[in-house]
């Protein structure tokens, strides 16, 4: 995939030195995904934003597709395997179930 294909927004909440966020980032680069980066270290305003955001979950990172929070690095690494992540990177319907 290029992000020349990419028709999604993806956003991820991060903090610099979480190991899970990291592989989240390299999992999205390797993909050539296009991201926006909430590096949110120390801000616990920001935090309580993306809890919200999140229905709750507190884990990091928590990774945002067109809005839809999809979780964190392993829920990511799971819609890889399963060859679902380009479907929501370009916009395909059923490519991600709640």
């Amino acid at each position: 995939m290029t992000s020349k294909q990419q028709n999604a927004r993806v956003e991820i909440y991060t903090w610099r030195t979480c190991g899970y966020c990291l592989r989240a980032k390299h999992l999205l680069e390797d993909k050539n995904v296009d991201f926006i980066e909430y590096a949110i270290d120390g801000d616990d305003e920001a935090h309580q934003r993306m809890i919200e955001r999140a229905d709750g979950r507190r884990s990091m990172p928590q990774i945002f597709i067109n809005d839809l929070g999809v979780g964190g690095f392993f829920e990511l690494l799971q819609l890889e395997q399963e060859g679902r992540l380009e479907g929501l990177m370009n916009d395909q319907p059923g490519s991600y179930h709640i």
